[in-house]
């Protein structure tokens, strides 16, 4: 006997039958149709992203710092005035073959026919202006073959006065490097060291198994030894005992990893920067950023507890201080500092600073523009739009596309939209194919 089977009894009519047959197959259809959409959107993905201008702080925007180039601001009351340069970012991962660029603007503002809208690609942070040249880093000993030594603090050179101050204050001379006068001249000149009771800012001391470095006649405990390793080399720091900590206030905070460390705790990877940790989004997103895995150092609890937590570092993050860039086209490498790129152009100097793997770039390629003329659409009066293939940036490195539009009137911006699609191509069908059968591997590791 069957239980609660309603429908053993039910006798449907010819034209029930025939409606019932119907709407079965519609909803077979229906299912086959959703199906298949999902399954191209998948393997052939539209990505759109989106900046309301309205609502420049709200989470749900995914295009990165809208600007006016002369300022680097965001515009004023939205609005973008006579002859200048908006720019904007967009960063989505994967390959894309095209990108529809669309503004909509508030009545009132100045016709934008068949104003020009440039793209390059790139890293975001690889596009900061270039600024001066780097000097030595703080707290590097330095001589040179006509006998001088010195050292860097705060940023500024200072000479020992003689050599019985450097053995006075216990410095080690196999810790000098060996200089040109020439490269002298990239670090500022600053007052000489004439007090082996004083020892200079950036000094630093090794006692028992911690290590410390002075500022303003403070000690700075670094938060490890494994922190201090990743800036300096262990013959730099000036052995103490522990009598030594009676005569210096002890600070209250850590110094800590070198800016730009890549650190790991747990399932987590994250960017130690200028006392703020960014915890790493995905794999996806470290592979997108140019890192390498040779590069993560782990970490423990107290080591990343030392910095703050910021919210999650994305693709569309610029890499933060202390990065390091090389330069294909130019061998050149650059660290960023406030929002520029600073050229190391000195072995010598590279050494004070390089103690992870640069990530790859390309000036040369950061160059190369590709535009597309706006036009009108032909729904919305407000809105213009234009197309730019993206096959020719396929070979670029970067994963950040910089968009830039230079306005000849007053225009007020509502919105801000970059498109990416990817063509119904065989190509692109096995490429997708790769990368799922990829993220399956990992998952069943």
């Amino acid at each position: 006997m069957r239980l609660f089977d309603l429908t053993e009894k039910i006798q449907l009519d010819s034209d029930s039958r025939r409606q019932y047959d119907i709407a079965r197959l519609v909803l077979h259809v229906i299912f086959f149709l959703t199906m298949l959409f999902v399954m191209y959107r998948i393997l052939f993905p539209i990505v759109p992203l989106d900046f309301d201008m309205n609502s420049p702080t709200a989470i749900r925007n995914n295009i990165s710092s809208p600007r006016i180039e002369l300022t680097n601001d965001f515009p004023a009351k939205k609005m973008i005035q006579t002859n200048d340069t908006l720019l904007f970012n967009a960063n989505p991962i994967g390959k894309f073959s095209e990108t529809t660029i669309s503004l909509t603007l508030e009545k009132g503002s100045s016709d934008i026919q068949d104003t020009p809208v440039k793209i390059r690609k790139s890293y975001q942070s690889f596009f900061y202006p270039t600024g001066k040249q780097v000097g030595f880093k703080d707290s590097t000993l330095l001589f040179t073959s006509n006998g001088n030594y010195y050292m860097i603090s705060n940023g500024a050179l200072r000479k020992f006065a003689d050599t019985n101050i450097i053995l006075a204050m216990g410095y080690p001379k196999s810790a000098f490097l060996e200089v040109t006068v020439d490269d002298l001249k990239l670090n500022k000149p600053g007052p000489d060291i004439i007090d082996a009771n004083i020892y200079p800012d950036d000094t630093l001391f090794a006692i028992d198994d911690t290590y410390y470095q002075i500022k303003n006649q403070s000690l700075i405990p670094f938060v490890s030894a494994t922190a201090f390793l990743t800036q300096f080399d262990s013959a730099l720091a000036i052995s103490k005992n522990t009598d030594f900590l009676s005569n210096y206030p002890e600070s209250e905070t850590y110094a800590g990893f070198a800016d730009g460390t890549l650190a790991s705790f747990a399932d987590a990877v994250f960017i130690l920067s200028a006392g703020k940790s960014y915890p790493i989004e995905n794999e996806v997103t470290f592979a997108a950023m140019g890192f390498d895995w040779n590069n993560v150092i782990p970490v423990t609890s107290s080591e990343l507890g030392a910095y703050k937590k910021q919210k999650q570092f994305t693709n569309n993050s610029p890499h933060p201080d202390g990065t390091i860039f090389l330069d294909q086209d130019s061998n050149k490498l650059f660290i960023i500092k406030d929002k520029q790129k600073l050229s190391i152009e000195n072995k010598a100097v590279l050494g004070t600073y390089s103690k992870q793997k640069p990530i790859i770039a390309n000036s040369k390629d950061a160059q190369k523009e590709y535009s597309c003329n706006l036009k009108k659409s032909f729904f919305d009066s407000s809105t213009y739009k234009c197309n730019i293939p993206l096959e020719k940036f396929a070979s670029l490195i970067g994963n950040d596309f910089e968009v830039s539009t230079f306005f000849k009137g007053n225009v007020t911006m509502n919105h801000i939209n970059a498109t990416f699609s990817t063509p119904l191509a065989w190509d692109s069908f096995m490429n997708s194919l790769s990368i799922i059968k990829k993220r399956l591997n990992k998952n069943n590791l």
